[in-house]
């Protein structure tokens, strides 16, 4: 999770991002990130599905699964920050997302 609109989709360089890594499960998995402060957060979440730390891709497009916050409609390229952003409470708040995998 990343608080940096404009460098959303390059959170491995953000030291303000948020990461957290859980093994996959088939269907619905739940998952907690405890200490997050109230204000406007993006969510993207990943299938590392190699393990190799990032974003694998053939020709420019994703070969493992991704999701973000607000489950934006996927086109050519990635959704702009504005279609993922949210505002997180004070307290507990949850989000849905869907993977989507294209390859």
């Amino acid at each position: 999770m990343t608080q940096d609109v404009a460098g959303f989709l390059r959170c491995r360089d953000d030291p303000g991002a948020v990461k957290h890594r859980v093994p996959a499960v088939a269907g619905t998995s739940e998952i907690r990130i405890p200490g997050l402060r109230e204000g406007r957060w993006m969510l993207l979440v990943l299938h590392d599905e190699n393990g190799n730390g990032r974003m694998s891709k053939s020709l420019g497009i994703p070969k493992e699964g991704f999701g973000f916050s607000g489950n934006p409609a996927i086109r050519m390229g990635p959704p702009r920050a504005g279609d993922v952003v949210f505002d997180l409470p004070a307290g507990p708040s949850r989000q849905r997302v869907r993977l989507k995998y294209i390859l």
